[in-house]
Protein backbone atom coordinates (compact mmCIF):
# COMPACT_ATOMS: atom_id res chain seq x y z
CA UNK A 1 0.00 0.00 0.00
CA UNK A 2 2.82 2.42 0.85
CA UNK A 3 4.41 1.73 -2.56
CA UNK A 4 1.09 2.48 -4.26
CA UNK A 5 0.80 5.78 -2.40
CA UNK A 6 4.35 6.67 -3.49
CA UNK A 7 3.56 5.87 -7.13
CA UNK A 8 0.35 7.88 -6.99
CA UNK A 9 2.17 10.84 -5.46
CA UNK A 10 4.83 10.75 -8.18
CA UNK A 11 2.10 10.45 -10.82
CA UNK A 12 0.26 13.47 -9.43
CA UNK A 13 3.51 15.44 -9.28
CA UNK A 14 4.21 14.73 -12.93
CA UNK A 15 0.63 15.51 -13.94
CA UNK A 16 0.79 18.90 -12.21
CA UNK A 17 4.00 19.96 -13.98
CA UNK A 18 3.20 22.31 -16.90
CA UNK A 19 5.89 20.76 -19.14
CA UNK A 20 5.00 17.10 -18.64
CA UNK A 21 2.50 16.65 -21.47
CA UNK A 22 4.48 18.88 -23.83
CA UNK A 23 7.61 16.80 -23.18
CA UNK A 24 6.55 13.14 -23.03
CA UNK A 25 3.17 12.76 -24.74
CA UNK A 26 3.06 10.99 -28.10
CA UNK A 27 1.76 14.22 -29.62
CA UNK A 28 4.91 16.03 -28.47
CA UNK A 29 7.16 13.21 -29.73
CA UNK A 30 5.43 12.58 -33.06
CA UNK A 31 8.09 14.34 -35.13
CA UNK A 32 10.81 12.24 -33.44
CA UNK A 33 9.07 8.84 -33.42
CA UNK A 34 10.54 6.35 -33.88
CA UNK A 35 13.37 7.07 -31.50
CA UNK A 36 16.36 5.23 -32.94
CA UNK A 37 18.57 3.29 -30.55
CA UNK A 38 22.09 4.68 -31.05
CA UNK A 39 25.07 2.40 -31.56
CA UNK A 40 28.84 2.95 -31.56
CA UNK A 41 30.30 4.25 -34.79
CA UNK A 42 32.45 2.24 -37.20
CA UNK A 43 30.90 -1.14 -36.36
CA UNK A 44 31.93 -3.75 -38.98
CA UNK A 45 29.11 -5.17 -41.12
CA UNK A 46 27.41 -8.39 -40.09
CA UNK A 47 28.90 -11.57 -41.56
CA UNK A 48 25.38 -12.97 -41.96
CA UNK A 49 23.24 -11.92 -44.91
CA UNK A 50 20.00 -13.71 -44.04
CA UNK A 51 18.13 -14.43 -40.82
CA UNK A 52 15.34 -16.80 -39.80
CA UNK A 53 13.47 -13.89 -38.19
CA UNK A 54 13.16 -10.26 -39.25
CA UNK A 55 12.61 -7.59 -36.63
CA UNK A 56 11.26 -4.30 -37.95
CA UNK A 57 9.70 -1.31 -36.29
CA UNK A 58 5.90 -1.60 -36.59
CA UNK A 59 4.97 1.99 -35.79
CA UNK A 60 3.16 3.65 -32.91
CA UNK A 61 -0.01 1.62 -33.42
CA UNK A 62 -2.34 1.94 -30.43
CA UNK A 63 -0.59 4.83 -28.68
CA UNK A 64 -3.07 7.49 -29.80
CA UNK A 65 -6.21 5.55 -28.95
CA UNK A 66 -7.27 5.67 -25.32
CA UNK A 67 -8.78 2.16 -25.24
CA UNK A 68 -5.75 0.49 -26.85
CA UNK A 69 -3.26 2.48 -24.78
CA UNK A 70 -4.92 1.42 -21.53
CA UNK A 71 -4.12 -2.25 -22.25
CA UNK A 72 -0.41 -1.73 -22.94
CA UNK A 73 2.35 -2.26 -20.38
CA UNK A 74 5.23 0.20 -20.12
CA UNK A 75 7.46 -2.26 -22.00
CA UNK A 76 4.90 -2.62 -24.79
CA UNK A 77 4.62 1.16 -25.04
CA UNK A 78 8.37 1.60 -25.45
CA UNK A 79 8.46 -1.08 -28.18
CA UNK A 80 6.19 1.26 -30.13
CA UNK A 81 8.42 4.24 -29.46
CA UNK A 82 11.93 2.93 -30.20
CA UNK A 83 13.26 1.40 -33.39
CA UNK A 84 15.88 -1.18 -32.35
CA UNK A 85 16.92 -2.04 -35.92
CA UNK A 86 20.16 -0.12 -35.58
CA UNK A 87 21.33 -2.72 -33.04
CA UNK A 88 21.38 -5.48 -35.66
CA UNK A 89 24.90 -4.92 -36.96
CA UNK A 90 26.26 -4.13 -33.49
CA UNK A 91 24.81 -7.32 -31.99
CA UNK A 92 25.74 -9.49 -34.98
CA UNK A 93 29.34 -8.30 -34.82
CA UNK A 94 29.53 -9.24 -31.13
CA UNK A 95 27.68 -12.57 -31.47
CA UNK A 96 28.11 -14.33 -34.76
CA UNK A 97 31.40 -15.75 -35.97
CA UNK A 98 33.09 -13.71 -38.67
CA UNK A 99 31.87 -16.05 -41.36
CA UNK A 100 28.86 -16.20 -43.66
CA UNK A 101 28.88 -19.99 -43.53
CA UNK A 102 26.81 -22.15 -41.23
CA UNK A 103 23.13 -22.39 -40.32
CA UNK A 104 20.91 -19.40 -40.97
CA UNK A 105 20.54 -17.74 -37.54
CA UNK A 106 17.78 -15.70 -35.97
CA UNK A 107 17.87 -11.93 -36.22
CA UNK A 108 20.06 -10.78 -33.28
CA UNK A 109 17.62 -7.92 -32.56
CA UNK A 110 14.82 -10.47 -32.17
CA UNK A 111 16.95 -12.46 -29.73
CA UNK A 112 18.00 -9.33 -27.81
CA UNK A 113 14.37 -8.32 -27.29
CA UNK A 114 13.71 -11.87 -26.08
CA UNK A 115 16.41 -11.37 -23.44
CA UNK A 116 14.65 -8.18 -22.34
CA UNK A 117 11.28 -9.97 -22.26
CA UNK A 118 12.73 -12.75 -20.09
CA UNK A 119 13.70 -10.20 -17.44
CA UNK A 120 10.47 -8.23 -17.91
CA UNK A 121 8.39 -11.32 -17.10
CA UNK A 122 11.03 -12.93 -14.81
CA UNK A 123 10.96 -16.21 -16.73
CA UNK A 124 13.37 -19.08 -17.17
CA UNK A 125 14.79 -19.74 -20.63
CA UNK A 126 12.50 -22.77 -20.99
CA UNK A 127 9.40 -20.79 -19.98
CA UNK A 128 10.35 -17.97 -22.35
CA UNK A 129 10.78 -20.33 -25.30
CA UNK A 130 7.44 -21.96 -24.49
CA UNK A 131 5.71 -18.57 -24.37
CA UNK A 132 7.15 -17.48 -27.72
CA UNK A 133 6.13 -20.72 -29.40
CA UNK A 134 2.68 -20.92 -27.84
CA UNK A 135 -0.72 -19.38 -28.51
CA UNK A 136 -0.16 -16.50 -26.05
CA UNK A 137 3.10 -15.52 -27.72
CA UNK A 138 1.54 -14.32 -30.99
CA UNK A 139 1.77 -10.66 -29.96
CA UNK A 140 5.41 -10.98 -28.94
CA UNK A 141 6.26 -12.90 -32.14
CA UNK A 142 4.79 -10.03 -34.15
CA UNK A 143 6.73 -7.38 -32.23
CA UNK A 144 10.02 -9.32 -32.34
CA UNK A 145 9.77 -10.47 -35.96
CA UNK A 146 9.30 -14.24 -35.48
CA UNK A 147 7.11 -16.46 -37.61
CA UNK A 148 4.79 -19.07 -36.09
CA UNK A 149 6.68 -22.35 -35.80
CA UNK A 150 10.03 -20.54 -36.17
CA UNK A 151 11.00 -19.47 -32.66
CA UNK A 152 14.26 -20.05 -30.73
CA UNK A 153 14.77 -22.96 -28.35
CA UNK A 154 15.74 -22.52 -24.67
CA UNK A 155 19.31 -23.52 -25.43
CA UNK A 156 19.47 -21.10 -28.35
CA UNK A 157 18.28 -18.20 -26.20
CA UNK A 158 20.70 -19.11 -23.45
CA UNK A 159 23.58 -19.46 -25.91
CA UNK A 160 22.88 -16.02 -27.37
CA UNK A 161 22.87 -14.42 -23.90
CA UNK A 162 26.07 -16.17 -22.82
CA UNK A 163 27.91 -15.46 -26.06
CA UNK A 164 27.53 -11.69 -25.98
CA UNK A 165 30.50 -10.07 -24.29
CA UNK A 166 30.26 -8.00 -21.12
CA UNK A 167 31.49 -4.92 -23.03
CA UNK A 168 28.27 -4.80 -25.03
CA UNK A 169 26.13 -4.93 -21.88
CA UNK A 170 28.34 -2.27 -20.32
CA UNK A 171 27.30 0.12 -23.10
CA UNK A 172 23.52 -0.50 -22.99
CA UNK A 173 22.61 2.13 -20.38
CA UNK A 174 25.08 4.72 -21.76
CA UNK A 175 23.65 4.23 -25.27
CA UNK A 176 20.11 4.64 -23.94
CA UNK A 177 21.28 7.83 -22.20
CA UNK A 178 22.52 9.06 -25.58
CA UNK A 179 19.06 8.28 -27.00
CA UNK A 180 17.37 10.40 -24.31
CA UNK A 181 19.86 13.21 -24.85
CA UNK A 182 19.36 13.25 -28.63
CA UNK A 183 15.58 13.23 -28.15
CA UNK A 184 15.74 16.16 -25.70
CA UNK A 185 14.32 14.07 -22.85
CA UNK A 186 17.38 14.04 -20.58
CA UNK A 187 17.96 16.92 -18.12
CA UNK A 188 20.80 19.18 -19.23
CA UNK A 189 21.03 21.08 -15.93
CA UNK A 190 19.80 20.80 -12.37
CA UNK A 191 16.06 20.28 -11.98
CA UNK A 192 16.08 20.98 -8.23
CA UNK A 193 13.64 23.84 -7.48
CA UNK A 194 15.50 27.13 -7.20
CA UNK A 195 18.73 26.03 -8.91
CA UNK A 196 19.94 28.14 -11.82
CA UNK A 197 20.23 26.86 -15.38
CA UNK A 198 24.01 27.06 -15.01
CA UNK A 199 24.00 24.40 -12.28
CA UNK A 200 24.77 20.92 -13.59
CA UNK A 201 22.69 17.77 -13.33
CA UNK A 202 22.24 15.77 -10.13
CA UNK A 203 23.92 12.35 -10.03
CA UNK A 204 23.00 9.77 -7.40
CA UNK A 205 25.51 7.02 -6.65
CA UNK A 206 24.39 3.93 -4.77
CA UNK A 207 25.28 0.32 -3.97
CA UNK A 208 22.94 -2.68 -4.03
CA UNK A 209 24.00 -6.03 -2.63
CA UNK A 210 23.05 -9.21 -4.53
CA UNK A 211 23.30 -12.74 -3.18
CA UNK A 212 25.35 -15.04 -5.39
CA UNK A 213 23.63 -17.84 -7.24
CA UNK A 214 25.85 -20.36 -5.41
CA UNK A 215 25.43 -20.84 -1.67
CA UNK A 216 28.24 -19.86 0.67
CA UNK A 217 30.20 -22.66 2.36
CA UNK A 218 32.99 -20.53 3.82
CA UNK A 219 33.04 -16.84 4.73
CA UNK A 220 36.85 -16.71 4.40
CA UNK A 221 36.97 -17.26 0.61
CA UNK A 222 39.67 -15.22 -1.14
CA UNK A 223 41.46 -15.36 -4.50
CA UNK A 224 44.00 -17.81 -3.07
CA UNK A 225 41.28 -20.45 -2.72
CA UNK A 226 41.18 -20.75 -6.51
CA UNK A 227 44.90 -20.89 -7.24
CA UNK A 228 46.09 -24.20 -8.74
CA UNK A 229 49.21 -24.42 -6.52
CA UNK A 230 48.94 -25.89 -2.98
CA UNK A 231 48.90 -23.33 -0.21
CA UNK A 232 49.03 -23.35 3.61
CA UNK A 233 45.71 -24.06 5.25
CA UNK A 234 44.57 -21.35 7.72
CA UNK A 235 42.90 -23.98 9.90
CA UNK A 236 46.19 -25.90 10.36
CA UNK A 237 48.25 -22.78 10.98
CA UNK A 238 46.01 -21.47 13.75
CA UNK A 239 46.51 -22.74 17.30
CA UNK A 240 43.60 -24.51 19.06
CA UNK A 241 43.08 -21.41 21.19
CA UNK A 242 42.94 -19.10 18.17
CA UNK A 243 40.79 -21.32 15.98
CA UNK A 244 37.07 -20.54 16.08
CA UNK A 245 35.24 -23.60 17.50
CA UNK A 246 32.05 -23.09 15.48
CA UNK A 247 33.12 -21.43 12.21
CA UNK A 248 35.43 -23.44 9.91
CA UNK A 249 38.28 -21.49 8.28
CA UNK A 250 39.56 -22.78 5.00
CA UNK A 251 39.47 -26.51 4.32
CA UNK A 252 40.87 -29.74 5.84
CA UNK A 253 43.38 -30.29 3.00
CA UNK A 254 42.63 -34.02 3.05
CA UNK A 255 42.25 -34.65 -0.69
CA UNK A 256 44.21 -34.05 -3.87
CA UNK A 257 41.42 -31.82 -5.11
CA UNK A 258 42.57 -29.24 -2.55
CA UNK A 259 45.44 -28.36 -4.85
CA UNK A 260 42.92 -27.22 -7.47
CA UNK A 261 40.22 -25.63 -5.37
CA UNK A 262 39.29 -25.43 -1.71
CA UNK A 263 36.53 -27.90 -0.86
CA UNK A 264 34.63 -25.12 0.94
CA UNK A 265 34.93 -22.59 -1.90
CA UNK A 266 32.33 -21.97 -4.62
CA UNK A 267 34.00 -22.42 -8.05
CA UNK A 268 30.84 -21.38 -9.94
CA UNK A 269 30.99 -17.98 -8.23
CA UNK A 270 34.71 -17.41 -7.86
CA UNK A 271 34.37 -13.63 -7.54
CA UNK A 272 31.63 -13.74 -4.89
CA UNK A 273 32.66 -12.50 -1.44
CA UNK A 274 31.11 -12.35 2.00
CA UNK A 275 30.15 -9.07 3.68
CA UNK A 276 28.09 -8.02 6.67
CA UNK A 277 25.81 -5.05 5.97
CA UNK A 278 25.00 -3.14 9.14
CA UNK A 279 22.43 -0.90 7.46
CA UNK A 280 23.86 2.34 8.85
CA UNK A 281 25.44 5.28 7.07
CA UNK A 282 27.05 7.01 10.04
CA UNK A 283 29.69 4.37 10.55
CA UNK A 284 31.24 1.70 8.37
CA UNK A 285 28.33 -0.12 6.75
CA UNK A 286 30.31 -3.08 5.50
CA UNK A 287 32.36 -5.32 7.75
CA UNK A 288 34.80 -7.90 6.48
CA UNK A 289 34.56 -11.55 7.39
CA UNK A 290 37.13 -10.99 10.15
CA UNK A 291 34.87 -8.40 11.82
CA UNK A 292 31.93 -10.60 12.67
CA UNK A 293 29.14 -8.77 14.52
CA UNK A 294 27.61 -9.90 17.79
CA UNK A 295 24.81 -12.21 16.70
CA UNK A 296 22.68 -11.20 19.68
CA UNK A 297 22.79 -7.43 19.00
CA UNK A 298 23.38 -7.19 15.24
CA UNK A 299 20.51 -5.74 13.22
CA UNK A 300 22.08 -6.00 9.77
CA UNK A 301 22.31 -8.89 7.34
CA UNK A 302 24.89 -11.26 5.92
CA UNK A 303 25.49 -11.27 2.15
CA UNK A 304 27.64 -13.59 0.11
CA UNK A 305 27.73 -12.34 -3.44
CA UNK A 306 28.13 -9.12 -5.36
CA UNK A 307 27.45 -5.38 -5.29
CA UNK A 308 26.07 -3.32 -8.18
CA UNK A 309 26.93 0.38 -8.33
CA UNK A 310 24.58 2.33 -10.63
CA UNK A 311 24.92 6.04 -11.32
CA UNK A 312 21.59 7.77 -11.94
CA UNK A 313 20.49 11.20 -13.14
CA UNK A 314 17.66 12.69 -11.08
CA UNK A 315 14.84 14.58 -12.78
CA UNK A 316 12.93 16.40 -10.03
CA UNK A 317 10.43 17.85 -12.51
CA UNK A 318 8.89 14.49 -13.30
CA UNK A 319 9.86 12.53 -10.15
CA UNK A 320 12.02 9.99 -11.98
CA UNK A 321 15.62 8.89 -12.37
CA UNK A 322 17.61 7.42 -15.27
CA UNK A 323 20.42 4.88 -14.86
CA UNK A 324 23.25 6.12 -17.05
CA UNK A 325 25.82 3.45 -16.16
CA UNK A 326 26.02 0.36 -13.99
CA UNK A 327 28.54 -2.20 -12.78
CA UNK A 328 28.90 -5.35 -10.70
CA UNK A 329 31.73 -6.20 -8.29
CA UNK A 330 32.46 -8.55 -5.38
CA UNK A 331 30.36 -7.64 -2.36
CA UNK A 332 33.37 -6.53 -0.31
CA UNK A 333 34.58 -4.02 -2.90
CA UNK A 334 36.05 -0.88 -1.32
CA UNK A 335 34.44 2.31 -2.62
CA UNK A 336 37.75 4.10 -2.14
CA UNK A 337 39.17 2.00 -4.95
CA UNK A 338 35.98 1.84 -7.03
CA UNK A 339 34.43 5.32 -7.09
CA UNK A 340 37.35 7.49 -8.30
CA UNK A 341 37.84 5.22 -11.31
CA UNK A 342 34.13 4.86 -12.14
CA UNK A 343 33.51 8.60 -11.71
CA UNK A 344 36.35 9.42 -14.11
CA UNK A 345 34.91 6.98 -16.65
CA UNK A 346 31.47 8.55 -16.19
CA UNK A 347 32.76 12.05 -16.96
CA UNK A 348 34.73 10.81 -19.98
CA UNK A 349 31.77 8.86 -21.39
CA UNK A 350 29.30 11.77 -21.16
CA UNK A 351 31.14 14.96 -22.14
CA UNK A 352 27.79 16.68 -22.76
CA UNK A 353 26.78 16.32 -19.09
CA UNK A 354 27.80 18.98 -16.60
CA UNK A 355 27.62 17.41 -13.14
CA UNK A 356 26.29 19.81 -10.50
CA UNK A 357 26.05 17.54 -7.46
CA UNK A 358 26.69 13.96 -6.40
CA UNK A 359 24.43 12.32 -3.82
CA UNK A 360 25.81 9.28 -2.01
CA UNK A 361 25.98 7.63 1.39
CA UNK A 362 28.87 7.74 3.85
CA UNK A 363 30.82 5.06 1.95
CA UNK A 364 32.17 7.93 -0.20
CA UNK A 365 33.17 10.00 2.83
CA UNK A 366 36.90 9.71 2.12
CA UNK A 367 39.24 12.22 0.50
CA UNK A 368 39.93 10.02 -2.51
CA UNK A 369 36.17 10.05 -3.26
CA UNK A 370 35.31 13.60 -2.19
CA UNK A 371 38.15 15.20 -4.14
CA UNK A 372 36.98 14.04 -7.62
CA UNK A 373 33.51 15.44 -6.88
CA UNK A 374 35.03 18.79 -5.86
CA UNK A 375 37.29 18.84 -8.92
CA UNK A 376 34.23 18.28 -11.13
CA UNK A 377 32.74 21.49 -9.69
CA UNK A 378 29.88 19.58 -8.06
CA UNK A 379 28.26 19.80 -4.65
CA UNK A 380 29.42 17.06 -2.28
CA UNK A 381 26.02 15.75 -1.13
CA UNK A 382 27.73 12.81 0.58
CA UNK A 383 26.53 11.64 3.99
CA UNK A 384 28.86 12.25 6.92
CA UNK A 385 31.28 9.47 7.83
CA UNK A 386 31.70 9.57 11.60
CA UNK A 387 35.05 9.17 13.36
CA UNK A 388 36.19 8.69 16.91
CA UNK A 389 36.08 11.91 18.93
CA UNK A 390 33.46 13.64 16.80
CA UNK A 391 31.03 13.85 19.73
CA UNK A 392 33.60 15.06 22.31
CA UNK A 393 32.92 18.76 23.20
CA UNK A 394 36.57 19.45 24.03
CA UNK A 395 37.71 18.03 20.70
CA UNK A 396 35.07 20.06 18.87
CA UNK A 397 36.13 23.30 20.59
CA UNK A 398 39.81 22.62 19.92
CA UNK A 399 39.36 22.00 16.19
CA UNK A 400 36.64 24.65 15.73
CA UNK A 401 33.68 22.62 14.39
CA UNK A 402 31.21 19.99 15.60
CA UNK A 403 30.40 16.46 14.41
CA UNK A 404 28.31 17.84 11.53
CA UNK A 405 31.10 20.04 10.21
CA UNK A 406 29.39 23.22 11.44
CA UNK A 407 32.00 25.79 12.52
CA UNK A 408 32.11 26.92 16.16
CA UNK A 409 33.13 30.34 17.42
CA UNK A 410 35.98 30.91 19.90
CA UNK A 411 33.66 30.16 22.80
CA UNK A 412 32.02 27.02 21.39
CA UNK A 413 28.78 28.52 20.05
CA UNK A 414 27.59 26.94 16.79
CA UNK A 415 27.76 29.38 13.89
CA UNK A 416 25.02 29.89 11.34
CA UNK A 417 25.28 29.46 7.54
CA UNK A 418 24.82 32.64 5.54
CA UNK A 419 24.60 31.32 1.98
CA UNK A 420 26.83 29.57 -0.54
CA UNK A 421 28.82 31.52 -3.11
CA UNK A 422 28.72 29.35 -6.23
CA UNK A 423 31.32 31.45 -8.05
CA UNK A 424 33.89 31.30 -5.26
CA UNK A 425 32.65 27.86 -4.18
CA UNK A 426 32.54 28.61 -0.49
CA UNK A 427 29.91 28.77 2.29
CA UNK A 428 29.94 31.71 4.69
CA UNK A 429 29.32 31.01 8.38
CA UNK A 430 28.63 33.78 10.93
CA UNK A 431 28.37 33.63 14.72
CA UNK A 432 25.72 36.40 14.71
CA UNK A 433 26.95 37.22 18.24
CA UNK A 434 25.14 34.22 19.67
CA UNK A 435 26.93 34.68 22.98
CA UNK A 436 24.96 37.90 23.57
CA UNK A 437 21.62 36.13 23.13
CA UNK A 438 20.33 34.68 26.42
CA UNK A 439 19.33 31.01 26.32
CA UNK A 440 15.64 30.22 25.91
CA UNK A 441 13.72 29.59 29.09
CA UNK A 442 12.66 26.14 27.98
CA UNK A 443 16.21 24.94 27.42
CA UNK A 444 18.89 23.90 29.86
CA UNK A 445 20.97 26.77 31.31
CA UNK A 446 23.99 27.44 29.12
CA UNK A 447 27.11 27.33 31.30
CA UNK A 448 29.25 29.19 28.74
CA UNK A 449 29.46 32.95 29.44
CA UNK A 450 30.34 35.61 26.88
CA UNK A 451 33.82 37.01 27.26
CA UNK A 452 33.81 40.83 27.42
CA UNK A 453 37.03 41.10 25.43
CA UNK A 454 35.70 39.12 22.40
CA UNK A 455 36.60 41.39 19.46
CA UNK A 456 33.61 40.21 17.38
CA UNK A 457 31.11 41.75 19.83
CA UNK A 458 32.05 45.21 18.60
CA UNK A 459 29.56 47.13 16.39
CA UNK A 460 31.87 47.14 13.38
CA UNK A 461 31.43 43.36 13.16
CA UNK A 462 27.83 43.29 11.99
CA UNK A 463 27.59 39.49 11.89
CA UNK A 464 30.25 38.75 14.48
CA UNK A 465 32.92 36.20 13.67
CA UNK A 466 32.89 35.02 10.03
CA UNK A 467 34.39 31.79 8.66
CA UNK A 468 34.43 30.66 5.03
CA UNK A 469 34.31 26.93 4.31
CA UNK A 470 35.38 25.86 0.82
CA UNK A 471 37.08 22.57 -0.05
CA UNK A 472 38.10 22.06 3.58
CA UNK A 473 37.29 23.39 7.03
CA UNK A 474 39.71 25.97 8.51
CA UNK A 475 41.96 23.30 10.03
CA UNK A 476 42.22 21.41 6.71
CA UNK A 477 39.57 18.76 7.46
CA UNK A 478 37.91 17.53 4.28
CA UNK A 479 35.83 14.67 5.71
CA UNK A 480 33.22 17.00 7.24
CA UNK A 481 33.39 19.90 4.76
CA UNK A 482 30.21 20.35 2.73
CA UNK A 483 28.85 23.13 0.55
CA UNK A 484 25.30 22.66 1.87
CA UNK A 485 25.24 22.66 5.72
CA UNK A 486 24.89 19.05 6.80
CA UNK A 487 21.56 18.31 8.54
CA UNK A 488 20.02 21.67 7.61
CA UNK A 489 16.55 21.88 5.99
CA UNK A 490 18.28 22.56 2.66
CA UNK A 491 20.43 19.45 3.11
CA UNK A 492 17.47 17.24 4.03
CA UNK A 493 15.48 18.48 1.06
CA UNK A 494 18.31 17.85 -1.40
CA UNK A 495 19.56 14.60 0.09
CA UNK A 496 16.03 13.18 0.44
CA UNK A 497 15.85 12.93 -3.34
CA UNK A 498 17.99 9.80 -3.12
CA UNK A 499 14.66 7.98 -2.72
CA UNK A 500 14.13 8.58 -6.44
CA UNK A 501 17.36 6.73 -7.12
CA UNK A 502 17.01 3.98 -4.54
CA UNK A 503 13.66 2.92 -6.02
CA UNK A 504 15.80 1.12 -8.60
CA UNK A 505 16.86 -1.42 -5.97
CA UNK A 506 13.27 -2.40 -5.27
CA UNK A 507 12.54 -2.78 -8.98
CA UNK A 508 15.53 -5.08 -9.47
CA UNK A 509 14.35 -7.16 -6.53
CA UNK A 510 10.93 -7.47 -8.20
CA UNK A 511 12.72 -8.69 -11.33
CA UNK A 512 14.22 -11.55 -9.33
CA UNK A 513 17.74 -10.15 -8.97
CA UNK A 514 18.07 -9.98 -5.22
CA UNK A 515 19.71 -13.38 -5.68
CA UNK A 516 21.35 -13.55 -9.09
CA UNK A 517 19.90 -16.25 -11.37
CA UNK A 518 23.28 -16.99 -12.99
CA UNK A 519 26.66 -17.96 -11.58
CA UNK A 520 29.78 -15.91 -12.08
CA UNK A 521 30.54 -12.21 -12.10
CA UNK A 522 30.27 -11.80 -15.88
CA UNK A 523 26.88 -13.43 -16.27
CA UNK A 524 25.65 -11.70 -13.11
CA UNK A 525 26.71 -8.35 -14.57
CA UNK A 526 24.81 -9.10 -17.78
CA UNK A 527 21.65 -9.81 -15.79
CA UNK A 528 22.00 -6.54 -13.86
CA UNK A 529 22.80 -4.53 -17.01
CA UNK A 530 19.74 -5.87 -18.83
CA UNK A 531 17.60 -5.12 -15.76
CA UNK A 532 18.90 -1.54 -15.57
CA UNK A 533 18.23 -1.03 -19.28
CA UNK A 534 14.76 -2.50 -18.85
CA UNK A 535 14.10 -0.23 -15.87
CA UNK A 536 15.00 2.75 -18.09
CA UNK A 537 12.73 1.46 -20.86
CA UNK A 538 9.90 0.99 -18.38
CA UNK A 539 10.37 4.52 -17.07
CA UNK A 540 10.22 5.99 -20.57
CA UNK A 541 7.15 3.89 -21.39
CA UNK A 542 5.44 4.89 -18.14
CA UNK A 543 6.07 8.62 -18.66
CA UNK A 544 4.82 8.49 -22.25
CA UNK A 545 1.77 6.48 -21.14
CA UNK A 546 0.85 8.97 -18.40
CA UNK A 547 1.52 12.08 -20.51
CA UNK A 548 -0.45 10.72 -23.49
CA UNK A 549 -3.35 9.69 -21.24
CA UNK A 550 -3.48 13.25 -19.88
CA UNK A 551 -3.34 14.65 -23.41
CA UNK A 552 -6.18 12.39 -24.55
CA UNK A 553 -8.23 13.41 -21.50
CA UNK A 554 -7.71 17.08 -22.34
CA UNK A 555 -8.84 16.45 -25.94
CA UNK A 556 -11.94 14.60 -24.70
CA UNK A 557 -12.92 17.58 -22.54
Amino acid sequence: MSHERHVQTATRKRASHPDFVSTFSVYALQDRIPLRFPVPEDVPPSPKRRYRSAYRYLGDDGLLERTSLAHLTSFQVVLRLIDFSSLRTYLAHCYYAQSAKGQTPFDPVSLFLCVCLRRELNLSWRALAKLLAGEHGAGWRRLFGFQEGETPSPSGLRYFFNSLGAALFDELCPLFTDLLHEAGLLPTHSTFPGDSAQHGVSISHDIMLHHAHARMHCAQVTDTCYQPAPRPCPAKEASPEEAAPTTPRGCDCTTEACAQVCQHATPADKEARYIYYAGRNKRADLLSSQEQPDSHTARGRHVYGYASNPDRILDDRFACAWTIRTGLHPANIDERALFPRSFAQLRARFPYLQIGEVLADAALGYQCCLDPIWEAGALRMVDIRAAQGDDDPDTQLRRGYNEKGHPLCFHGYEMRPNGHDYRRRRTKWCCEKACLTPPAEDTAQDTRRPLPDCPYQQPQHKHGQVINVARTLPDGCLRLAREVPYGSPAWRKRYGRRNLSESRNGLLEQMGLKRLPSSGLTRGFKEVAIADLLENLRTLGRLVFEATTLALSNVAH
